[in-house]
This record gives C-alpha cells, sequence and structure tokens, in this order.
C-alpha cells in the first residue's frame, strides 16, 4: 500500500493505491482459477481516510474495497450481490463471478488477530454458496506496535490450518490469500 500524494483540503484523505500483489498458496483450486484474473491485477487506486478522532478515535476508513471490485470487473469478473442467509452473522466485503463460480472476498482491514477469523468467515461463505474465497491481506498494515506483514501473517496462518487440520483440504483448497 502506497501513498500517491499528500492529504487535501478536505481533511485527512489520502490518495493511495496497492500494488505488487502476490498470491498463496500457489496451488490449489482457487490458485489454479483466479491467478488468472488476480496475475492481472498491477495498481488499484483508493482513498484513504482518517475519521475525525473526536468522532472515531481517530479510526480509518477507505474505499478499497470498492475500487478493488472495480478493478476486478474491468479485468472480466461480474458483479455478483451475493446475500449471506439471516442465520449466518457475517458480511462478506463483496462478491464476484468468474468464469461461472461465485467468489466471496473478505479484506483485512483491523489487525492480524482477526485473521483466524477470516478463514472461519470463509467457511460460512462456502455453507452460503460461496465456490471460493479470497482474502485480501496487505503487506503493511500500521498498528500502534509498528508496521505489520498481514500477508506474512495470513500465510503462516493458513499453513498451520493445513498442518493441524483446522479445516478440510476441500475447503482449504478454495481459499486464496491476496497479499498487496
Amino acid at each position: 500500500m502506497n501513498q500517491a500524494s499528500s492529504n487535501t483540503n478536505l481533511g485527512m484523505i489520502f490518495p493511495m493505491y496497492a500494488s505488487q500483489f502476490e498470491l498463496h498458496p500457489k496451488e490449489g483450486e482457487a490458485h489454479t482459477l483466479l491467478a488468472p484474473i488476480l496475475g492481472c491485477l498491477e495498481r488499484v487506486d483508493f482513498q484513504f481516510q482518517v475519521v475525525d478522532p473526536a468522532i472515531n478515535q481517530g479510526q480509518m476508513a477507505s474505499n478499497f474495497d470498492a475500487a478493488l471490485e472495480s478493478r476486478l470487473i474491468q479485468l472480466g469478473a461480474t458483479h455478483l450481490d451475493f446475500k449471506l442467509p439471516h442465520e449466518i452473522p457475517q458480511e462478506l466485503d463483496f462478491a464476484f463471478g468468474y468464469k461461472g463460480h461465485k467468489v466471496a472476498v473478505e479484506i483485512e482491514k483491523a489487525n492480524r488477530e482477526k485473521i483466524l477469523r477470516d478463514l472461519l468467515k470463509c467457511h460460512m461463505y462456502f455453507h452460503a454458496g460461496a465456490d471460493f474465497a479470497l482474502v485480501v491481506l496487505p503487506r503493511n498494515y500500521a498498528h500502534k506496535l509498528g508496521m505489520w506483514d498481514l500477508f506474512d501473517f495470513g500465510t503462516q496462518r493458513i499453513e498451520e490450518c493445513r498442518k493441524y487440520d483446522f479445516g478440510t483440504h476441500d475447503k482449504l483448497s478454495r481459499i486464496l490469500l491476496l497479499g498487496y
């Protein structure tokens, strides 16, 4: 995640871009299906905003979800209105269709401790009818304790899931991590 320029007079809004995308794992059903389209991602421009500290304790927001979805549609995906059943108390960030398959997308925006929860959410999305799940993770997440590589942390978690049978091989092979 890189900053394209400085803030504007509209407040603390920063034009940013995501680049240097990487996939993990490099095998499996999800990789086979999604590598062709995700391999075409070169740069995704988006806006990043620090919310007024008086309102939201300085939390951050961005339109990265919408920007990534828009770029995937430009590359040949289709918008997918994927609704989860009421008994699944989750919201996914967005979903897209690609080569006849439903892909649920989860973008980690909070911290590394939630990545394992994101992998559980992927299983919930499968239960609701998604064919594949994509978990998007930054390599340089700014945290009060320093800079974290969430993509590296995510690859460790999914490899641990595989090693210790935390999820079936079938389902884990349908989850792909996208680092930027």
